[in-house]
């Protein structure tokens, strides 16, 4: 919780104002009490009968304006620490937003979509109401606690130490509920993420459910996570709930105690007033509100350990926030690879292993293989997205492990295997890809994109859906090749950026780009011949591993990897 506090501190003023309003509040309370008791002792029973009403009104009076004051103190208090638990609030969730966009793709998938989901919310939520808890009451409690005590002692000590008999065996319990509630959230965060995770997953393969009518396994892996989730969860707050009720009962049965010695006393005429029992009860219920506070700070705090630590890994997950400063490098399109493998987190077997490959300014090349070939992985590797674990890459000759991200990425244009699309114009998502671009450049790369006939018809203003909903997904895949060749570089990447167009649309569209981005370093990964066999160099690829290399009519002759993705995809007619 200690990385956390920090964002606490340009609130240090907010907080210690709110404490002292709220320590103002809880001494005009505990004196209450005690000028109630004046009340009874000096104006009902201590006074000439006709001398009562002066003084219970004078006394009254006084009553009114503490209570008045402690009424402002806690309004004002409370709004400097709504203040504070906002500002710290959207501090928290600015930085963890800002974090994951510069996580590294081998801390976003340990930790999981989902997994981010539920910590910026739930626990940056559970973090707010410990914060909003403890800002109004780190002193009032103990204030409150300490103050009834030492008030009940100087009213009377053989009662007070009836309620400090209570004390002890009230908190003994309450630590005992706290050692084993911290388990039982601990699992119940768990399994909300765990359940957030499922029902993502749910919703996104929805059609691929139906279509195979599996929404009763698909409803039954939820049910069985949201029921552990839900139990932990009743658990927990089950224990928390026993706290008051055992608290109110000990504390009442000292309120028991403290009437039935008072009112012996009072009868053997020790010296007792009635007044002092009315205040030693009036203490006894401060001091029961300030455990009950208390209580539930001490259980909450083992939650707010689980929270503060679940979002402290999220913000000390490893950045892309590049050690090697940008430079501003231009390539000349050169890429070498040298004996470059990688392997997933917890995975047994690697997803690329021993590529290289030599790749000269300006050649076109294409990758072709199964799918789980390795291809997708060898361009995540290109754009710096993943370190191989082992052997190099090299652009220009110079190793990429030596140059900023940012340099490698300002060098490549790429149309990603699965096409992005965000909510907002058509424009703005096509000025993603250079957001200085004219409106000529705009409508020429659409025009290369084939999608001139659709602009024309819904206009550059067109709204598009989240995720591009209102687009099929041909159109998707257009709208982010328009966008990388909108990106003015010296190399272009293509992974898989050609499957959903027919075979027409596709002629078109790379004849076109052929000559939008000659001279440039192209790299195109697909499953189709079709789309590969017009490259200087074709790699073909098999679980992961490069199995041979040349053009179409060479590996035709000598690869029957390759021949046999032509022959299925073609009938085997050779032209």
């Amino acid at each position: 919780m200690r990385n956390l506090l920090h964002y606490l501190s340009p609130h240090r003023w907010r907080i210690l104002a709110a404490t002292l309003l709220m320590a103002v509040s809880a001494v005009c309370e505990l004196l209450l009490p005690n000028l109630m008791s004046q009340v009874l002792d000096k104006g009902l029973y201590g006074a000439a009968e006709a001398d009562t009403l002066p003084v219970i009104l004078a006394l009254g009076w006084r009553m009114l304006v503490l209570a008045l004051v402690s009424l402002a103190a806690v309004l004002l208090g409370y709004r400097l620490v709504f203040q504070v638990t906002s500002g710290f609030t959207r501090s928290l969730r600015s930085d963890l937003f800002a974090k994951v966009h510069t996580m590294t793709f081998e801390e976003l998938g340990r930790i999981g979509v989902s997994n981010l989901v539920t910590r910026s919310t739930h626990d940056v939520g559970n973090l707010n109401w410990i914060v909003s808890m403890f800002c109004g009451s780190a002193l009032i409690i103990p204030l409150m606690f300490l103050g009834g005590v030492v008030m009940c002692l100087r009213k009377d000590t053989g009662l007070s130490l009836i309620i400090l008999v209570m004390v002890p065996l009230v908190f003994g319990g309450v630590l005992l509920l706290s050692r084993k509630i911290t388990g039982l959230w601990e699992l119940s965060d768990d399994y909300c993420d765990k359940q957030n995770a499922l029902v993502r997953e749910r919703i996104r393969g929805i059609r691929v459910i139906r279509a195979f009518d599996r929404e009763q396994s698909a409803h039954e892996g939820i049910t069985r996570a949201t029921r552990i989730m839900a139990d932990n969860i009743i658990r927990a707050n089950v224990s928390m709930s026993l706290i008051d009720p055992a608290i109110t009962l000990l504390l009442n049965t000292a309120a028991l105690l403290v009437v039935y010695v008072g009112g012996v006393r009072l009868e053997r005429g020790s010296g007792l007033t009635a007044g002092d029992v009315f205040a030693v009860l009036q203490y006894l219920a401060i001091i029961l509100s300030a455990l009950v506070s208390a209580s539930f700070s001490i259980v909450m705090l083992p939650h707010a350990r689980v929270a503060a630590r679940r979002l402290d890994q999220v913000l000390q997950a490893e950045s892309t926030a590049d050690a090697i400063p940008f430079e501003g490098l231009r390539f000349s399109g050169g890429i070498t690879l040298e004996d470059v493998s990688f392997c997933y987190p917890g995975s047994e077997q690697p997803a690329v292993s021993h590529v290289s490959v030599q790749i000269r300014p300006g050649d076109k090349i294409s990758i072709i293989g199964g799918t789980g070939a390795g291809k997708s992985t060898l361009a995540a590797m290109l754009l710096a997205y993943y370190t191989p674990t082992q052997g190099r890459i090299l652009f220009d000759g110079r190793d990429a492990k030596t140059i900023s991200r940012k340099d490698v990425r300002a060098n490549i244009s790429a149309a990603p295997q699965k096409s992005q699309v965000y909510s907002g114009t058509l424009e703005r998502n096509l000025r993603m890809g250079r957001p200085d671009a004219t409106q000529a450049e705009l409508l020429q790369a659409l025009d290369i994109a084939q999608l001139s006939e659709f602009v024309d018809e819904h206009g550059l203003d067109y709204k598009l859906e989240q995720s591009g909903a209102n687009l099929s997904g041909g159109q998707k895949q257009r709208l982010a090749i328009a966008r990388a060749i909108l990106k003015q570089a010296p190399i272009y990447l293509f992974d898989d950026s050609f499957s959903a167009l027919d075979f027409l649309t596709e002629a078109k569209l790379r004849n076109l780009l052929g000559e939008k981005i000659a001279g440039c370093t192209q790299i195109v990964i697909t499953q189709r011949v079709v789309s590969a066999m017009r490259a200087d160099c074709i790699l073909v690829m098999d679980r992961g591993r490069l199995i041979d290399a040349g053009r179409h009519e060479e590996l035709l002759a000598r690869c029957p990897l390759y021949r046999e993705i032509y022959d299925s995809q073609t009938g085997g007619v050779h032209g």
